[in-house]
């Protein structure tokens, strides 16, 4: 990884993973691969998600528990010619900000941590509340039927893309194109470009 866009620091780490409202699941069962996205809620390091007893990625966690977890949180899309003039279309990208984890999978069996781990992704999802809290026994039923896993990290990698590599005329080339083009997303855009371009330049 660019060193230029790697984040170690676990607070911008963990501040992604509970703004990202889902993420990617791989996993893998006789080398045949399977991706599927779904919403998660971290609490302290691992991740967790939740889905019915007989799934199929349920089914292939039973054979294998080693999986990949992705997140990304999309910026502005930058075109090939708002950093150079050549004409060229190797320049068009997008800026980002992504983490990547590797690990294990493991059910949790447990009433009480279930309700606990999908009380925690309601407060995610719908924190202004409106439902009855997860401990209540019109839950009771629908917990049986619900499998709950926690994915416990090996390897975590963040990267945050926003041009801190670039030099100073194509950079500010790629500021003042989104300046014109001024979507909202664009703005945010310039605020993560200017804020990880002091950070890399050590400000």
């Amino acid at each position: 990884m660019n060193p230029y866009f790697e984040i170690t620091d676990k607070k911008q780490i963990y501040d992604l993973l509970d703004s990202v409202e889902y993420g990617t699941l791989a996993v893998s069962v006789d080398d045949v691969p399977y991706a599927v996205p779904l919403n998660f809620v971290r609490i302290e390091e691992n991740i967790y998600f939740h889905g019915a007893l007989q799934n199929k990625k349920m089914k292939i966690l039973a054979h294998n528990p080693k999986a990949s977890f992705c997140v990304v949180e999309n910026y502005a899309l930058i075109d090939s010619y708002f950093s150079t003039s050549e004409g060229l279309a190797c320049p068009a990208t997008q800026f980002f900000k992504s983490v990547s984890i590797d690990g294990v999978v493991e059910q949790l069996d447990n009433k009480e941590q279930k309700e606990q781990v999908l009380e925690a992704l309601m407060k995610k999802l719908q924190p202004k509340g409106g439902y009855k809290a997860l401990s209540d026994d019109a839950y009771t039923k629908v917990l049986k039927g619900t499998a709950v896993y926690r994915l416990i990290p090996s390897t975590l990698s963040c990267k945050f893309k926003f041009g801190q590599h670039l030099n100073e005329e194509r950079f500010e080339r790629i500021i003042s194109h989104l300046e014109q083009r001024d979507k909202e997303i664009d703005r945010e855009t310039i605020v993560m470009m200017r804020a990880q371009r002091g950070k890399a330049n050590g400000v």
